[in-house]
Formats: structure tokens, C-alpha cells, sequence
């Protein structure tokens, strides 16, 4: 197989190299990628920036990715035979298991995949993995009810986009905090106000569309503590990032992407339908990994960087 490697930190050191192919173990298929998502996370990987996540023991190199879409290959002991040929999203939780999808032959726990719906392309079916099952987590811990206000922080990035299409399908009402040139976006998205502020300000123009301040909110822009004006007392507060002290009897989490099947399989019936949009700003093939991370530290927008594999 051909992977990307990080042998020593740094975005101009990527490398891509041809190992062994992995063997499924008990319970894991192996699947032949079609296309892995370069996500924040990744980049912080080979940045370097992670590291102080890794547990201890940890040894490189690595190969990063989380997300990708594929076709199973062959099974290992206890997964039936009949699903070789089956083509799957799937999922790996990066940072306990340091099983990356960045690479043409994945193992993954049987577990870990869902059917791949018809009707989207590979390059974008892939990105609602790790940014979906985020958004879907923060929102659960959000626990809203019937009616209440939502405000989403970095409403038209890769997570939060994804939070404001879902947060709007359930009927909430939401609030998108984005810059001034992508209100219309996060409007298009779902959203029932767009406000660009910070700070007090922020605190002020929530209150101006939810007096008493909003219900809850998804912190996907990591603004942290200045937030929390925005939220009424008692309310709630969820962030992907580091927890800011709660105040006023706000309840506040920490939330991140996790395997949840029926979740996955949801976040990908709902790409594949046009209900959750995908957008992709560049496709890039393996052999230009370097490129490609290159680009996504570059990016502006919601777009992803994705990497496409021309051969099994």
C-alpha cells in the first residue's frame, strides 16, 4: 500500500511511502480507500501541534487521517466473508488507536464502518466523518428541547456548518456566528440570524434576537469564556476545544467526534439526499500529500482538502 508518512514534524516534510499492506485482525476488514479527508486534527499531527496529545509510548512514524470511504477487501476472523466488495464510510478515532486513513489499505474494526450510501462522490461522501459525528455530538450534549434558541460558533466551517444544517433539520432555532462576508452562507445553511461580533458585542446582538440570551451554545470557533454572555443563566455551553470556567449556572462540556453507527450512517443518507452539503475545496492525489497539506494550512472557507486514490 502507499501511505502518508510523518517521520519528523513539519508540513514540508510530508512524505508518502509504499509499506505493507495491513491484514485485518479479528473483528476488522480491510477496505481499499477511495478518498480520506485532511482534517484540522491531521494537520496538528503533522505539525507537530498534537504531539502533547499523544499518550505516552507513542512512537512515529504516523500516518494521519480519520475519515475515508472505501471498499472492503477481505474480513478477519468473526466479520462474515459476504462482505467483501461492500463499499463504506468509515471512521477511525485517531487518537487512541494511531490507525490513520491516509493510506491506500485500511484496516478498521468492523464497527468502525457503515454502508456508503449511492448519489455522492467519494471526495465528498468522506467529509462527514469526523466533522459530522463533532457537530452531532456537540449538539447531543447540548440536550436541547423542543423550541429553544442554538447559537453555533464558526457556523459556516467544517463543523459547524454541519451543526447548523442539523440543528435547523430538528427544528431548532438557530443563531450562526460567522464573519461579516459569510452571513448569507450560514443563512443558506439553516440558520435563522447571522451576526458577525465578539465579546460584549456578541453578548448584545444574541440578546437583541433571544432576550435573556440563547438556550445553549456550540463553541466551534473556540472563542471560549466570551461566549458565555451570550448564553441565558442556567443555560448550556459546548465547545470542541478547551473549557472556559462556567458562570450564571451555565452547564459547561468539552464534546469531540466519537463512533456512533447509527449516527454515521445518518450523517451519510443525509449528504447523499442534499440534506447536509459537502463542500470540497481541492482534491489532490496521494502522491501530492505535501501539496495538499500545504493547501489546507492555506485554506479560507468551508471547503475541504481531500485526498483522492487512483488505484486500490
Amino acid at each position: 500500500m502507499r501511505a502518508v508518512r510523518v517521520e519528523q514534524f513539519g508540513i514540508d516534510d510530508v512524505q508518502v511511502r509504499d509499506l505493507p499492506d495491513p491484514a485485518p485482525g479479528t473483528g476488522e476488514v480491510l477496505i481499499a480507500t477511495e478518498a480520506a479527508t485532511i482534517n484540522p486534527s491531521d494537520a496538528a499531527v503533522v505539525t507537530g501541534a498534537a504531539a502533547p496529545r499523544f499518550p505516552p509510548g507513542a512512537t512515529g512514524p504516523y500516518t494521519p487521517g480519520w475519515d475515508l470511504v472505501g471498499t472492503i477487501t477481505a474480513c478477519g476472523d468473526g466479520v462474515s466473508s459476504s462482505l467483501v466488495g461492500t463499499r463504506v464510510v468509515g471512521f477511525s478515532l485517531w487518537f487512541e488507536s494511531f490507525r490513520g486513513t491516509q493510506a491506500s489499505a485500511v484496516a478498521l474494526p468492523i464497527g468502525n464502518v457503515v454502508p456508503a450510501p449511492d448519489g455522492l462522490p467519494a471526495t465528498q461522501l468522506t467529509t462527514v466523518g469526523l466533522n459530522g459525528l463533532t457537530a452531532w455530538r456537540g449538539l447531543a450534549d447540548l440536550r436541547l428541547g423542543g423550541g429553544d434558541t442554538v447559537v453555533v460558533t464558526g457556523a459556516t466551517g467544517g463543523v459547524g456548518g454541519f451543526a447548523v444544517e442539523l440543528a435547523a433539520s430538528r427544528g431548532f432555532s438557530v443563531i450562526g456566528v460567522v464573519h461579516d462576508e459569510d452571513k448569507e452562507e450560514a443563512l443558506a445553511l439553516g440558520a435563522t440570524a447571522a451576526i458577525s461580533a465578539l465579546g460584549e458585542e456578541l453578548r448584545a446582538r444574541v440578546r437583541e434576537i433571544a432576550p435573556g440570551g440563547a438556550d445553549a451554545l456550540l463553541d466551534t470557533a473556540s472563542i471560549g469564556a466570551p461566549a458565555l454572555g451570550a448564553v441565558r443563566d442556567g443555560g448550556k455551553y459546548v465547545t470542541v476545544t478547551e473549557l472556559p470556567p462556567s458562570e450564571r449556572g451555565i452547564d459547561v462540556f468539552r464534546s469531540g467526534g466519537r463512533m456512533d453507527s447509527e449516527a454515521l450512517s445518518t450523517l451519510a443518507d443525509m449528504a447523499s439526499s442534499g440534506r447536509l452539503t459537502t463542500p470540497v475545496a481541492k482534491v489532490f492525489d496521494l502522491d501530492d500529500a505535501g501539496a495538499a497539506y500545504t493547501a489546507f494550512a492555506n485554506r479560507s472557507g468551508r471547503g475541504r482538502i481531500v485526498l483522492a486514490f487512483l488505484s486500490p
